[in-house]
This record gives structure tokens, C-alpha cells and sequence, in this order.
């Protein structure tokens, strides 16, 4: 199972100080130095990772602060079959959790330069080109969440270039489905370290 949590950031207190209990005090620290939108989507993640840990992991005492592994990619040490992912865009900030390694991307629909398909492999672009002109964008944001996805589960992000890999397929057991998502406009994708992906169910968490 994968679980994806959802967090909708306009629901959420503008202060800070009103998350004091909820969230590390470092994170907190971290987040104030952030511009005004900014700091709102890493706090809409961060709760919902703290909200996730609470529920999959009862016996951690919370806040807690997760570490980063190789190039970055977060974990929680001491919970090893504990793996999730976050991401946000526009309004929403999202945190996927599985029992192996797992990786999730969240992008509101938006203009782009036409460059952005220059990113994906060949036979992407060739389908980039087919596409009926008002299905462009939907088929150019689903392929990316699809590949940021994937970078994310393997934890290599940035270092990998689209155009190694086919959205689809990324790779020999790997497993990537794109994820309706309630809110219009938005792209989601989720990626595991699996043959198959096993059933995602999405959750709209309260403020």
C-alpha cells in the first residue's frame, strides 16, 4: 500500500509560532528565514510528514526531525521499513509513505517554456509533438511528475537526466502510476522500488 496524505496550505495559520508543538523548533527556525509562499509549503510538508510519522510510526516521539541520506534524500532513522517522499506546488503539499523506498511529485499546471520537452528522451518528444494542441500541457506535466517521481524514489534528483529514462518504465524494479488528484489542474505521480505498484489510496488531511 501506498498512502498519500494531502494538505491544502491556504487552510493554514500564517504564524508560526502556532505549530510550536507540532513541528521541531530547528524546522521552525529553518522555515522563518523563508520567504512568505515558501514558508508555507515547507510547512504544509512538514506537518504532513510529522502527521504520517504519527500514524505509521506510533511509538516515535513527535515532533521529530528526519535526517538525509545520500544526495539528500530524506529518512527517518530507526524506522527503516518507514520510507516516504514529499513534495508541493501551487496549493497543495503532499507526503507519500510505503514499506519500501518511495517517491512522489506534485505540479500544478502552469506556462512552461516549450525548452522543458528538450529535457525528455526522443520517443517522449515524438509524443510531445503528436498531441493534439489542448492536450500538450496535460501530456507534458504528466510525463514530468512521472520522471521527478522516479528521481526521487531512487534519491538521485537533479543528478539524473530525464533523458536517461522513459517515464513509464524508468527501470527494472521500479513501478510509476500517475494519481488523479481532487484539486483541478494538478499533475501527481508516485514511484516505488517494486515490479508493481501496489494500491494508492489518497487522504485529504484536515488543517
Amino acid at each position: 500500500m501506498v498512502w498519500l496524505y494531502a494538505l491544502d496550505i491556504p487552510q493554514l495559520n500564517p504564524s508560526l509560532s502556532a505549530y510550536r508543538d507540532a513541528v521541531p523548533e530547528s524546522r521552525l527556525y529553518q522555515l522563518s528565514a523563508l520567504p512568505q509562499r515558501d514558508r508555507m509549503l515547507g510547512l504544509a510538508a512538514e506537518l504532513l510528514f510529522q502527521r504520517a510519522v504519527k500514524r505509521h510510526c506510533p511509538g516515535v516521539p513527535l515532533p521529530v526531525c528526519r535526517d538525509k541520506g545520500e544526495n539528500g534524500k530524506p529518512y527517518l532513522l530507526g524506522c527503516p521499513q518507514f520510507h516516504f517522499n514529499l513534495s508541493h506546488s501551487g496549493l497543495w503539499a503532499v507526503c507519500a509513505v510505503a514499506d519500501v523506498p518511495v517517491g512522489v511529485d506534485l505540479q500544478q499546471e502552469r506556462p512552461v517554456s516549450p525548452k522543458l520537452s528538450r529535457k525528455f528522451t526522443a520517443a517522449e518528444q515524438r509524443q510531445l509533438q503528436a498531441a493534439p494542441l489542448e492536450d500538450y500541457d496535460r501530456q507534458l506535466f504528466d510525463l514530468w511528475v512521472e520522471k521527478e517521481a522516479y528521481t526521487k524514489c531512487t534519491g538521485q534528483g537533479l543528478l539524473c537526466s530525464f533523458k536517461s529514462f522513459e517515464a513509464a518504465a524508468p527501470a527494472p524494479g521500479y513501478s510509476v502510476q500517475l494519481v488523479e488528484f481532487p484539486a483541478g489542474g494538478y499533475h501527481l505521480a508516485v514511484c516505488v522500488q517494486s515490479e508493481e505498484l501496489p494500491q494508492v489510496q489518497l487522504l485529504i488531511m484536515p488543517s
